[in-house]
């Protein structure tokens, strides 16, 4: 039972939030404050922990105000926008906290066909923005996320897609931003800083403060608008469900080694031909690609016949973007590297008549579609309710082996059936000079025990990682777990030293997204 405790001066603050929202935005009912105490992470099912009002704000000068209010008060301030979170970040880790929920603010301001920009308040996600701007000739890639997740928070929490390769990380794709400050000041970061300069650059004079806000967790303020950059779209003319576009081809390179495979990864991303390049992972093929759930499950029982066939395999999408004679020429490239590589090429049509028996009823070109369209992805096809990923990223991208075998020598110890863990996938960034290198693992939400697990097996991957060479160090960029998961970590101690200075330069009250990082 979930216990809901209300200060003395609830009905002052309820009375001054009303005012600022209006009454049919602001709501103290338990069934509505309970249902805003959990995300989809381990950290809120284990300890969910109830706001004492949620609000509903329609503008940037709104939210300024509520901040008033909670500095006033000292109040805990949290923010949600869709939801879509695995780290805790967007509920309430202390009791009587104030829930702002960004649903009103939904707009698409702008899209600028000519500069190649779109201005987005954070409720509005990948699909509601591809929706428009491919009416433009534009997109901005999609995320390694289902579609439903708001491009704000995806990009200041995360910000990756599955066309790193050619596009780099989402976030680079930040030009500027509006950010109320926890004491409900008003910030514009890059070009727009300056009057009448407009949306053009991510820089602004002085330092970049663009970079305190990612991977802050919520925790220095409220982003109400960011301005993205788009590019030109690449799926083709018209759109299809079962068939890839005209532009484009798919190619599944499949390697007997994981070694062989992570120097065909290396080489494809230096090529530069590709929109696509990932290691597929077995279990991701399985759960994405069949057409029901009753097959996926079916797959899922007997993946270990699969083996040969899906073990080692890089996932390729060209795509005709300026002219046609790029399919051909990046096709020569890829069975190229191949066979330097001494893997076999496939494409989708192959790969229908060599599969096995009991892969019958996959849809391949369906799900290739999903990757640079947006998509719902395979990870909301979950068996047990709950999903949290291990970040393990590694330059040079062939040390991304090493890195599996120490997640499965860790994995002995994990005290959740195997068959509930995904293996890992790796997506090489920036032409292949560095890949991630991600693990996903199953868990029971009503199990506390695999809450548990899963906590502390995210954080031995966290200290595994830090202990190697090559892996990038703690910073912000990464700073998507709770600090419970990664106090022993030294390098991440010095970084909450950091943050806590820059934490009581915005925020001298702590009232912002307390808990998770800082208290």
């Amino acid at each position: 039972m979930v216990e809901l405790k209300l200060s003395d001066l609830h009905p002052e603050v309820y009375s001054k939030l009303e005012k600022i929202v209006g009454k049919e935005n602001i709501s103290d009912d338990p069934s509505i404050l309970i249902v805003h105490s959990r995300d989809q992470s381990p950290f809120a099912n284990l300890k969910p922990t109830p706001p004492e009002f949620v609000v509903l704000p329609e503008s940037t000068e709104q939210i300024q105000e509520i901040m008033k209010v909670s500095n006033e008060y000292k109040i805990p301030v949290v923010v949600q926008n869709t939801g879509v979170n695995v780290a805790g970040c967007c509920v309430p880790s202390e009791i009587g906290s104030i829930l702002v929920h960004l649903r009103r603010l939904n707009h698409i301001i702008e899209i600028d066909n000519r500069n190649m920009f779109a201005t987005v308040q954070p409720h509005v996600n990948y699909a509601e923005l591809q929706a428009e701007t491919m009416k433009k000739g534009l997109w901005l890639p999609a995320p390694a996320a289902p579609s439903t997740v708001g491009i704000i928070s995806n990009m200041l929490y995360c910000g990756m897609s599955w066309c790193m390769v050619k596009y780099g990380y989402e976030r680079r794709a930040i030009i500027s931003m509006t950010w109320v400050t926890p004491e409900g000041k008003l910030i514009k970061t890059g070009s727009p800083s300056l009057k009448d300069l407009g949306h053009f650059w991510w820089n602004g004079p002085g330092p970049d403060l663009k970079g305190l806000l990612i991977g802050s967790v919520g925790e220095l303020g409220i982003c109400t608008e960011m301005t993205v950059k788009l590019f030109p779209w690449v799926g083709g003319a018209k759109l299809r469900l079962e068939e890839p576009p005209e532009n484009t081809k798919f190619f599944i390179i499949s390697y007997r080694s994981g070694e062989k495979m992570l120097l065909g990864l290396q080489e494809l991303g230096r090529a530069d031909i590709a929109t696509i390049v990932t290691r597929m992972p077995m279990e991701w093929s399985i759960l994405g690609m069949p057409k029901s759930y009753e097959k996926s499950k079916e797959l899922w029982n007997n993946k270990e016949q699969l083996k040969t066939f899906l073990q080692y395999n890089i996932f390729v999408c060209l795509q005709a973007i300026t002219s046609h004679k790029q399919l051909a020429y990046g096709e020569k490239v890829i069975k190229q590297i191949a066979k330097e590589t001494n893997g076999l090429v496939f494409n989708p049509e192959m790969l229908q008549k060599i599969r096995p028996k009991n892969m019958e009823g996959i849809q391949q070109e369906g799900m290739f579609n999903e990757f640079f369209r947006a998509k719902i992805s395979p990870r909301i096809m979950r068996f047990k309710g709950g999903f949290m990923p291990a970040f393990f990223p590694q330059e040079p991208i062939i040390n991304s082996l090493k890195s599996e075998n120490l997640m499965e020598e860790t994995l002995k110890e994990f005290p959740i059936y195997p068959h509930d863990l995904y293996s890992s996938c790796v997506v090489p960034v920036d032409m292949g000079h560095f890949g991630l290198h991600e693990l996903d693992i199953f868990y029971d939400q009503n199990s506390p025990e695999e809450l548990k697990a899963t906590l502390e097996f995210a954080g031995k991957v966290q200290k595994l990682a830090q202990s190697q060479h090559n892996t990038w160090p703690a910073h912000n960029e990464w700073k998507s777990y709770h600090w419970d998961v990664v106090k022993e970590i030294p390098e991440f101690k010095i970084q909450k030293l950091i943050t806590e200075k820059v934490k009581n330069l915005f925020d001298p009250n702590k009232i912002m997204n307390p808990g998770k990082w800082l208290k």
